[in-house]
Order: C-alpha cells, then sequence, then structure tokens
C-alpha cells in the first residue's frame, strides 16, 4: 500500500465514517448501494474509488453487502470508534 498523506487519511476517514453513519441509518434494511455510490459521486469519487473504499470495508467484515445493500456487522462499532478518533488527532 502506498503512503498516504495526512490529507488523504483524513478524507477517508471522514468518507468512511458518513458511509457507516449511512449504514446505521438505512437500519436493518441496509443502505442502497446505488445510494451510497450516487453521495460519493456527488462529491467527485469515481466508480472505482467507490468500489475501493466498500471493499475496504467490507473485506475486514465491518459492513456486509448483500442484495445490493450495506448493513453493519458486530465489528462496525469499532471501526467508528478508531475513525473518529483518527478525525479527532486532526482537530487537535
Amino acid at each position: 500500500m502506498s503512503h498516504m498523506t495526512p490529507t488523504q487519511i483524513r478524507a477517508v476517514a471522514t468518507i468512511s465514517l458518513g458511509v457507516i453513519e449511512a449504514v446505521e441509518a438505512a437500519g436493518e434494511q441496509g443502505a442502497p448501494a446505488g445510494v451510497l455510490y450516487a453521495a460519493m459521486q456527488a462529491q467527485g469519487a469515481s466508480f472505482n474509488q467507490f468500489m475501493s473504499l466498500m471493499g475496504t470495508l467490507v473485506r475486514p467484515g465491518y459492513l456486509t453487502l448483500e442484495d445490493n445493500c450495506y448493513r453493519s456487522t458486530p465489528t462496525t462499532p469499532e471501526l467508528k470508534t478508531k475513525l473518529t478518533n483518527t478525525l479527532a488527532a486532526f482537530a487537535s
């Protein structure tokens, strides 16, 4: 993996936290992949960037993808805490 700048780390943490919050807000039915992609696309993300980020969240089990919807897992809160702490470190 290439070295990420602090700006890139902050951006990925912010986007990942937003995705997790959207998935949590969607509840049991899950957050539709198309809606999440549209939100990221509106902020300038390409489809490949979307797929890369979502794969980064799904592969280790922080989210699941089923029926084209993303859902939380028991480890989602752990990642949410890590991301919140990462962003808090940038604020100080």
